[in-house]
């Protein structure tokens, strides 16, 4: 069967390698010079099922005035993208109830440890290079934080395969050494052995590479003008820039720009960008720092090694497709790190540093879409907002199985957590 793939972020190229390795004629459709080179560039670098908590969870609402209104908060909204978001945050309030997110939570947890699962089974017959750890990520949390809110919600997410340790601060020392100077800070930490890391770019092009092995076609530098239909039930081909294509089935996996196409099939895809920002130093040698992702809760600062560089994450914005690099905010993401490892100015270039921003498609309720639409030859794969790699091998390996047998056949997961 030929299959298109539209968009070859680390959603699409997963998806690709899948279909590839069912058998399927591939080619894969983006605008970039290369895969990897939108909202996959340069993002958070975690694969973390222990991460599966939508960010509405209960008491959003209460919350919701300080968060936006706080220049400390982890949320900000452009006044810009006001308008646009009203209808979608009604839906992302809905889905602030305790069953609703438990249920979201549950949906996110099972495909981000399908995807895991999924990962560890192609590193089995596949050498792949990402940077990656494979030790766990570690939590801290001040002393006036939510630690023990944090890890009530982990006794739940455990229900489901999330494995968990609570660290005291000794605990935290033997396992990070580079916190010394901050460990008094801390009341304690969790740790989650199972998590892993890398650079997500260098991931994507390393499964367009085993796609490619298996026959994919990559058509970079290609935009998508259009996804054409044949009839109320079927769709005819993509209008591309550089003319169109033509096949038996076809994945929407453009992330953010996903509803600008899908509107005009007549599909109302609930999903709005959120800009998201990080930050990459090079460490010149120095190994003082982190040897695994540490997200300080207080600070909201988030570092992960990656080889011979740390990347380092803070804030999001709703801000449209507004995707400039804001030189401020990363300036604001590198000193919050600093003020962690406050050693490292002693050490790097903090100058040296890369500021990066990029959109991360968001339902309002936290799972992504993925699996059929009223079309029979089109299927979803995209709204994974801040967990596109997390389930990226996961919610590969169900649009696989939907495209070429009509059906999920891993029964951990159930389609309908993920249906439009």
């Amino acid at each position: 069967m030929k299959v298109a793939v539209l968009g070859a972020g680390v959603v699409g190229s997963a998806t690709a390698y899948m279909l590839a390795k069912d058998g399927h004629e591939v080619t894969v459709v983006d605008r970039c010079d290369r895969p990897g080179m939108e909202t996959s560039f340069a993002n958070g670098g975690l694969m973390t099922p222990s991460d599966s908590s939508p960010w509405n969870s209960p008491g959003t609402i209460k919350r919701l005035g300080k968060m936006l209104f706080d220049s400390n908060s982890t949320l900000k909204i452009n006044p810009s993208a006001v308008p646009s978001i009203v209808a979608w945050g009604l839906k992302f309030l809905a889905n602030s109830t305790y069953e609703r997110h438990k249920a979201n939570m549950i949906a996110n947890i099972r495909i981000a440890s399908l995807s895991l699962e999924t990962l560890r089974n192609i590193r089995k017959t596949s050498t792949l290079d990402y940077d990656q750890t494979t030790r766990g990520t570690i939590r801290v949390f001040p002393r006036d934080g939510r630690m023990a809110e944090f890890v009530q919600m982990c006794s739940e997410m455990q229900e489901w395969g999330v494995n968990f340790e609570v660290l005291d601060q000794g605990q935290i020392l033997e396992k990070e050494p580079c916190l010394k100077d901050v460990i008094d800070r801390y009341i304690g930490a969790v740790f989650f052995p199972d998590d892993e890391s890398g650079d997500a770019h260098k991931f994507t092009n390393e499964m367009a590479r085993l796609a490619t092995s298996l026959g994919t076609e990559f058509l970079t530098n290609t935009n998508v003008l259009e996804i054409v239909k044949e009839s109320s039930s079927r769709i005819s081909h993509v209008r591309t820039s550089e003319g169109d294509i033509r096949a038996d089935a076809y994945v929407l996996s453009l992330g953010s720009y996903s509803p600008i196409f899908a509107r005009p099939l007549g599909i109302n895809l609930p999903i709005i960008p959120i800009k998201g920002y990080s930050v990459t130093l090079p460490l010149n040698g120095w190994k003082g720092g982190p040897t695994r992702p540490v997200m300080d809760d207080g600070y909201h600062a988030m570092m992960v090694p990656m080889g011979d560089r740390l990347r380092m994450g803070g804030k999001a914005e709703f801000a449209r497709y507004n995707t400039r690099v804001d030189a401020k905010e990363g300036r604001r993401v590198l000193n919050d790190v600093l003020k962690i490892l406050p050693a490292m100015a002693l050490h790097v270039d903090t100058e040296a540093a890369l500021n990066w921003s990029g959109l991360r498609p968001m339902t309002p309720g936290g799972p992504p879409l993925v699996g059929p639409t009223p079309y029979i030859n089109l299927f979803l794969n995209t709204g994974h907002g801040p967990l596109g790699w997390t389930m990226s091998c996961g919610s590969a390996k169900l649009t696989a199985d939907f495209v070429t047998h009509g059906r999920v056949l891993n029964n951990r997961v159930k389609p309908s957590d993920y249906a439009l």
